[in-house]
């Protein structure tokens, strides 16, 4: 489980989180630990804590619910500890001991920062960020991190960096996260290598950053330099061969833009999907499934043009609609094409003009200049 990991880490240091930090690597080792690891016999047992009894009883999968709840309710009135104080708070996060609260455990952690627990402070700052258990606050989100960051507390660093990296603030984002970048993990490396490239500073670094985080498995990475390759940005010689892998590596979760570009490139390229049209296809209609918008547009195209596949107007109207839903003009102004022409439907000049006038609306720079000259 995502949190018990830090409760069974309180036990281990004697209740002292903040002066025995997580390491670097625990984001990717939580699922491996559990209280169950933590040898239990009467001898160790009597040394604990009563915070640390408590946890123990509370994780135990004998313990009854009654008796959960009087250790959890032991571990409240300990207010003034800020370990309890986190420990609850990730139980009410985490919400598998206890029913979820994200405003309680909002609360709990901010309750604990004040009393200077470096963890507490690490995930009251990460909701801040993401708006859970209450708003968004970026500015205070970062004056938290700011102090673990002093104190040298690696996963607030690069929480630093990514809150900037979403600000767009990439001269922050190097300056925090430049110094020891050879020890990075995956994720600060692309955030890194990312704000170089939208500087364009350093972007042999940063492509060698991507290159690494790839290899690492890093989905937007691959995504990252599949557009790299394929388009020969940043002085890098056009490889198409490398974009599609790339792509194809980011993809594999079905990521909606790796979908969608992976589609585009192999039917500009067909020989990279061995000529077969239907699996770009079939990568666009998941990709629209998945929410990405241009997704349904490219399918419009398709089975409108007729040249890659047998021509279909009834599809087409159908993901020019969808893809008119989402506000694409162009879309709007092909769906009017159709209908002034009758392809493969009835000829109607009333709708024509709607999907004109719906087009110009969305900011279609041709259907303004036709309805122009119709007054």
């Amino acid at each position: 489980m995502k949190r018990l990991i830090l409760s069974s880490l309180i036990i281990l240091t004697s209740c002292s989180t903040e002066k025995n930090e997580l390491p670097e690597s625990i984001d990717h080792q939580k699922e491996n630990y559990n209280s169950s690891s933590i040898s239990s016999n009467e001898n160790e047992t009597e040394n604990l804590s009563p915070l640390s009894k408590s946890i123990l009883i509370i994780e135990d999968e004998s313990t009854t619910a009654q008796e959960r709840q009087q250790h959890i309710k032991k571990i409240s009135a300990i207010s003034n500890n800020p370990d309890a104080t986190f420990y609850l708070a990730a139980l009410y996060e985490e919400g598998v001991l206890v029913p979820i609260s994200e405003t309680k455990a909002r609360q709990l952690y901010k309750q604990a920062a004040n009393m200077d627990h470096s963890l507490s402070r690490y995930y009251y700052a990460l909701m801040l960020i993401d708006g859970r258990g209450g708003n968004v606050n970026y500015t205070d989100a970062e004056s938290h991190l700011l102090v673990n960051h002093s104190k040298n507390h690696v996963p607030s660093t690069y929480s630093l960096g990514y809150l900037y990296f979403i600000q767009k603030k990439h001269d922050d984002v190097i300056k925090i996260l430049e110094k020891g970048n050879e020890q990075h993990n995956e994720y600060s490396s692309y955030l890194l290598a990312v704000s170089y490239l939208e500087l364009n500073k350093k972007t042999t670094t940063a492509i060698d950053l991507l290159q690494r985080s790839a290899t690492k498995g890093h989905q937007y990475s691959h995504l990252v330099l599949g557009d790299i390759y394929r388009n020969g940005l940043y002085q890098t010689p056009v490889n198409t061969q490398k974009s599609f892998t790339h792509l194809h590596a980011a993809a594999a979760d079905n990521h909606p833009k790796a979908l969608y570009d992976l589609a585009t490139l192999s039917i500009e390229h067909l020989e990279l999907i061995d000529n077969d049209i239907n699996i770009a296809i079939n990568q666009l209609k998941t990709s629209d499934k998945k929410g990405y918008p241009e997704a349904s547009f490219e399918l419009a195209k398709i089975y409108d043009q007729g040249d890659l596949i047998t021509q279909d107007y009834k599809k087409a109207i159908y993901w020019y609609e969808k893809s008119a839903s989402h506000g694409n003009n162009r879309a709007m102004y092909n769906l009017a094409s159709i209908y002034i022409n009758g392809d493969g439907v009835e000829s109607s000049i009333e709708k024509a003009k709607y999907w004109l006038v719906e087009s110009a609306k969305n900011g279609n720079n041709r259907a303004k200049s036709i309805l122009e000259k119709t007054d």
